[in-house]
């Protein structure tokens, strides 16, 4: 797979050990800002890598690729 970036890559990774994972825990885990994690996961749904489950306590993230 290729990414733009190093952080959307590395942002996937997360997500795939732990769907359940937050805006947050990201910034924290790669030492990125929230603007980062934010387009990152924006680039992430509009190519079709992943989408987000809602539920009515917690979302999960849905890994489609």
């Amino acid at each position: 797979m290729h990414f733009p970036t190093l952080a959307i890559k590395n942002i996937l990774e997360l997500l795939r050990q732990n769907p359940k994972i937050r805006y947050i825990d990201l910034q924290e885990n790669l030492g990125i800002d929230d603007n980062t994690v934010h387009r990152s996961i924006a680039w992430l749904k509009e190519n079709g890598y992943i989408n987000k489950e809602h539920s009515k306590v917690k979302g999960v993230w849905q890994l489609i690729k």
